[in-house]
């Protein structure tokens, strides 16, 4: 059967890398196009059989000692593929096809079809002369009886007579007409199938031969693979790949013992080994050698890791129900499919303490009885592993112990067997001084140009990104043209700071939604006059007269088609002057003191100048005599060229403006009114704000000023305050582009920056851990705040990937500090509503809000609307109970 994983897997491990980080797939890089996808292929599809897992890894293992190479030119395989794919009976040479025309077509360069072929056929010869020498090199260092099969498969192939003749032609440089016939009915026609089975060969080759090169070079060691069942798993020195001085570690499963709980202080290392664990176990699957000194294991059927697990907005998930229905999947396979490896890194983190110890202590045992499959779960709750420790007599306890030397933790990353009771998360705060730089004086507003923004951000509010499933860009992208496209990029990447131009752009908007018109331009019209208008003709009315006099010529004699793009050109080009005046004339009608009066009349003046005028106005519907032609060409394309392609830039900015003011109108937008900030009255004001991307939102009145610029956001898992800050910070990026918003009035402060702490994950190139990433995110925004900068800040649960002792000290002391600076506006989440009623004793500028959780028998439904307060709702272990996880992992 096949071996299971899943796309979180991938991207917990970085298979094949996410948001242009480095990835395990890309340390094996291949030569070839080609053999790029076998690997590809070979990465998607591990191996379930410990026999094909072993035959994979001595062929890999032969071609490492034996040090054989990759004896091809990489452009030969670009040439070949595409001259195999070139079928069309109409496109065989033939001999009589060498006609005076076609010798002149090859002499004039214009034959560029034949020269492809040609192309082909002598990368086919290299090809196979390749292979040729390859199979000698390979006899004479003794043929591998794993690889004996392939190798007799791929010597047939090469004696075949449609492959066989090449191995004579030795002129690998100029092939004659003649040859070429008979050549290329062998190679693409007659011996079509026998050359892509070959290429297939070649391309395992250029895969044995790459992983072979890695294994070198890294010192990586080939694993054994036992019979499934026995559930057998001893990994010696395992390292993360990815990872420069990574520390090994060594780790021994098997049935009495297939439960690892592992403990440890925030940057111990608990994430990046069972990453390390788990890639070994991976690529263990894929026969592929491995970061280990040695490893032994019983095949499994797959493997699933929970790590960096984000919410999901577009279903409605909160963190937490995400962690929970990812717990259930993982359950519902485990009950189905026995001996799986499952990796769990810091379980139901999403919820308030009490639950987590709770749903981690129930889920943790449920998981141990199933001894046929092997099991690692990390956590900060050290008092579920003492519980543990009494019910369950197959759970390994492992540490990744704290040394303390002069005050500083330091870190062994060598895993320790027991429980720790290191908590230095607090301190790692202390050490980064996120107090520190908020507590000190505050620097002067700089002025600088633009909107603050990061990746970060960008990423937790899913503003950017044509292909980004669920982007607020795809709110808006209706626009018509390719440059209308790539204005609303430009304006989604480049926010506004300017009250002035805000409000101005917004004005434009609302302008558009009051006339509810319609884009004149159909796409294929534009992109032919974009296309006309990109080439230029010749500065002199002479040169490009005898031009295009010699391009009418060359379309009979060579079969050229550029003067037909110019007389297609030509006619829609006027066309698009034609419609364009038209609009432009309806659009500008009783509107001369409007916001867009003055771009209406700088169209009118370029469409209504003698030159243009003449043109547009012409009766003749593209039969252009070559006078006619030669003169209009000569006017658009040189001497008004610049007032066209300004037309051009009119008209994309145009398609957003009617996109963005359609979809305003559709899903009931608003324009959203900027203010000059004032010292002591920055404020934002939005009434009935909701998430653009999401049907039938709840909407919530938001109101952060001066003298209470932070809102402490409590309530139960699932309740919406994910969703809520999200919201919250969609419309303010929205707001400083100038862009309507999802709210029903909405007036602000115009602000420095944006910056929001939703889904952080770990950085395991730089070696950070979940809750390291989360104290570094904090400091940057820190950091920026006492720049003198007037920010919009959203937490979303402060430092929850620590214990909660540290995670209460440490969300009381920074969300203090934070608010301090008032001319910043914050929205900080949090499960620990203990640090809500301390910061209420000792902040006046703090309002507490919360969204609350209405029970239903035993079912809890949710408002998703704001109340005023501090939540004591807890709900997680009965969203866990409803989920019936524990019953599915015993089989109830």
């Amino acid at each position: 059967m096949a071996f299971v994983t899943d796309q979180q897997t991938l991207d917990d491990l970085a298979i094949f890398g996410k948001s242009g980080r480095s990835s395990v797939y890309d340390l094996f890089k291949a030569n070839t196009r080609g053999g790029a996808l076998v690997l590809k292929d070979m990465f998607c599809y591990p191996l379930s059989d410990e026999e094909k897992i072993n035959k994979r890894s001595s062929i890999i293992c032969y071609f490492l000692k034996q040090k054989i190479g990759f004896p091809f030119k990489e452009e030969w395989f670009d040439a070949v593929e595409y001259y195999l794919c070139s079928r069309d009976e109409r496109k065989r040479l033939v001999a009589e096809a060498n006609t005076l025309e076609h010798k002149w077509r090859r002499y004039t360069g214009c034959e560029t079809e034949y020269e492809l072929l040609h192309r082909g056929v002598l990368a086919g010869i290299g090809i196979v002369n390749g292979v040729a020498e390859l199979l000698k090199l390979i006899a004479t260092k003794g043929i591998p009886e794993e690889y004996r099969e392939e190798y007799e498969r791929i010597a047939e192939i090469v004696q075949d007579p449609n492959i066989s003749w090449a191995l004579q032609e030795r002129n690998t440089k100029k092939v004659t007409y003649a040859k070429m016939v008979d050549y290329d009915r062998m190679f693409r026609f007659e011996g079509n199938g026998q050359w892509r089975m070959l290429l297939c060969y070649v391309y395992n080759i250029d895969v044995y031969v790459s992983v072979a090169k890695v294994a070198r070079e890294r010192g990586f060691v080939f694993g054994r693979a036992l019979p499934p069942g026995g559930n057998i798993l001893d990994i010696e020195g395992v390292y993360h790949p990815l990872l420069e001085g990574a520390v090994p570690n060594t780790l021994n499963v098997d049935g009495s013992n297939n439960m690892i709980f592992l403990t440890g202080a925030n940057m111990a290392g608990k994430s990046t080994f069972m990453k390390a664990f788990s890639i070994s176990v991976f690529l263990a699957h894929m026969g592929f050698p491995l970061p280990v000194k040695r490893m032994e294991f019983s095949v499994r059927n797959g493997i699933l890791t929970t790590i960096n697990l984000p919410d999901d907005l577009s279903m409605g998930y909160s963190h937490f129900y995400s962690e929970v229905l990812r717990v259930r999947r993982v359950a519902e396979r485990v009950k189905h499919l026995d001996n799986l490896i499952v990796v769990f890194d810091e379980l139901f983190r999403g919820t308030n303490v009490k639950d987590a110890f709770d749903a981690t202590v129930a889920v943790t045992e449920a998981f141990a009885a199933k001894r046929s499959c092997t099991f690692i779960v990390s956590t900060h709750i050290i008092e579920a592993g003492e519980v543990l420790r009494e019910r369950c007599d197959n759970v390994n306890f492992m540490y990744f112990p704290t040394v303390m030397k002069g005050g500083m933790p330091m870190y062994t990353y060598t895993l320790t067997e027991g429980i720790t009771n290191d908590r230095h998360g607090m301190r790692i705060i202390n050490d980064e001084k996120i107090v520190d730089i908020l507590t000190a004086k505050r620097e002067n507003r700089r002025e600088e140009a633009g909107f603050a923004v990061d990746k970060q951000t960008l990423k937790d509010l899913n503003i950017l990104g044509q292909y980004v499933r669920d982007s607020i860009f795809n709110v808006f992208n209706d626009t018509c043209t390719r440059g209308g496209e790539q204005v609303l990029e430009q304006m989604f990447e480049n926010p506004l700071a300017d009250v002035e131009a805000i409000n101005e752009r917004g004005r434009v908007f609302e302008f558009f939604q009051g006339k509810d018109v319609v884009f004149p331009f159909e796409k294929e019209l534009f992109d032919l006059v974009e296309r006309y208008l990109g080439s230029r003709a010749s500065s002199n009315r002479w040169v490009a007269f005898l031009n295009i006099c010699r391009l009418k010529h060359l379309r009979h004699v060579a079969k050229e088609k550029v003067y037909e793009m110019i007389c297609s050109g030509l006619s829609s080009t006027i066309k698009f002057l034609k419609i364009w005046y038209d609009f432009n004339v309806s659009l500008g009608k009783n509107e001369e003191d409007s916001v867009y009066a003055k771009v209406i009349r700088e169209t009118s003046g370029i469409l209504e100048s003698k030159l243009l005028q003449s043109i547009r106005e012409t009766k003749k519907e593209g039969k252009f005599s070559i006078f006619e032609l030669a003169r209009f060409d000569y006017v658009l394309r040189h001497i008004c060229r610049k007032e066209l392609r300004r037309l051009l830039e009119i008209a994309c900015y145009t398609d957003v403006y009617i996109a963005v003011a359609a979809v305003a109108k559709k899903r009931k937008f608003t324009r959203a009114t900027a203010c000059v900030v004032e010292e002591g009255k920055n404020c934002i004001d939005i009434t009935d704000v909701f998430h653009p991307r999401l049907p039938r939102a709840v909407e919530n009145c938001i109101r952060i000023d001066y003298e209470h610029n932070v809102i402490f956001l409590t309530g139960a898992n699932m309740a919406g305050k994910s969703t809520l800050m999200k919201s919250f910070g969609v419309a303010i990026y929205l707001a400083h582009m100038g862009f309507p918003v999802a709210a029903k009035a909405m007036t602000f402060a115009v602000q420095d920056g944006l910056y929001t702490s939703i889904n952080v994950p770990d950085n395991l190139n730089l070696g950070y851990s979940h809750f390291y990433a989360e104290v570094l995110r904090a400091k940057h925004v820190a950091e920026e705040v006492s720049a003198g900068k007037n920010l919009v800040v959203v937490f979303d649960e402060l430092f929850k990937g620590t214990n909660v002792k540290d995670a209460y000290d440490a969300t009381v002391a920074v969300a203090k500090a934070f608010g301090e600076n008032r001319n910043c506006s914050y929205i900080i989440s949090s499960h620990i509503t203990e640090a809500g009623y301390t910061l209420r004793e000792c902040c006046d500028n703090f309002k507490f809000v919360y969204l609350p959780t209405l029970m239903r028998g035993t079912i809890p439904t949710y408002t998703y609307r704001l109340e005023e307060g501090i939540t004591n709702d807890r709900h997680g272990m009965m969203i866990i109970d409803n989920e019936r996880i524990v019953e599915i992992i015993k089989g109830v």
